[in-house]
């Protein structure tokens, strides 16, 4: 699997890419119909709940046919991606029902990964994998705001050097600062291609208007050093203030 010089310009511009694609037509049935099972199990089958039943999510999915995606697919991407890529998470599955629809006009819960701590729970990429097609704005799909990833880190840049920094406090900070207003944008996927988005990104889920679940698996991914606990807190620090640290390049001079 290749991520193209193509794939570089578009993450670094726009803070996402999509590889197209990516699975194999075996597998890809596969987790298809261990979504489609897993969704006939809800609200049992350690679905969460939420007050929007429309919007559902297993955050820890350890299906095998998940797995087998993880191993085929999102591993040697990633190793194409950082300059390491250790198994970081169990898959989340993410459904968005049909009729789901919010009272914001920007889409769900839109957010940047990682919490709200003093440290955060850094990671480099967030992976999306499409198991059915996103075709329209209004398909449940995965929403973003296109080069809100460099606002974020130019504002994590601002931050002071002389004193511990409460990077959560900044992080939800910019959030409020940052409004997406109309730049949002709803990535046109097939069955099988992959979203690859910056950690900083901010990201949600657009409303679903069809007659038809949304049915996607996502996996957080981080470099070695900011997943081994010896070199965690030092390459936390780092990445807060170099949102490129430990990807591969080309990132340098890619346009």
């Amino acid at each position: 699997m290749l991520f193209e010089p193509r794939h570089w310009s578009e993450l670094v511009r726009q803070g996402y890419t999509v590889v197209s694609g990516a699975i194999d037509a075996r597998l890809l049935r596969a987790a298809q119909e261990a979504a489609s099972a897993l969704a006939a199990l809800h609200p049992d089958g350690d679905w969460e709940r939420s007050k929007d039943e429309s919007w559902r999510e297993i955050r820890h999915c350890r299906h095998p046919a998940f797995g087998s995606i993880v191993h085929a697919a999102l591993d040697p991407l990633t190793a194409a991606i950082l300059d390491s890529a250790p198994p970081l998470e169990p898959v989340q599955l993410a459904a968005t029902m049909p009729g789901f629809a919010t009272r914001a006009r920007i889409g769900r819960a839109f957010h940047v990964d990682g919490g709200g701590g003093p440290a955060l729970g850094v990671f480099n990429v967030l992976l999306g994998v499409a198991l059915t097609p996103v075709a329209s704005d209004t398909a449940g799909g995965f929403h973003v705001w296109p080069g809100s990833h460099e606002r974020l880190a130019a504002l994590f840049r601002q931050q002071p050097v002389d004193r511990p920094v409460h990077w959560g406090e900044a992080k939800l900070a910019g959030q409020k600062l940052l409004q997406p207003e109309s730049r949002m944008v709803v990535p046109r996927l097939a069955a099988g291609d992959i979203v690859v988005a910056h950690s900083f990104l901010s990201h949600g889920t657009s409303a679903n208007t069809t007659d038809v679940r949304r049915d996607m698996i996502f996996q957080r991914r981080a470099a070695a050093p900011l997943w081994d606990p010896q070199t965690q807190d030092a390459a936390r620090a780092q990445f807060m203030r170099d949102p490129w640290a430990f990807f591969r390049r080309p990132v340098e001079g890619v346009s």
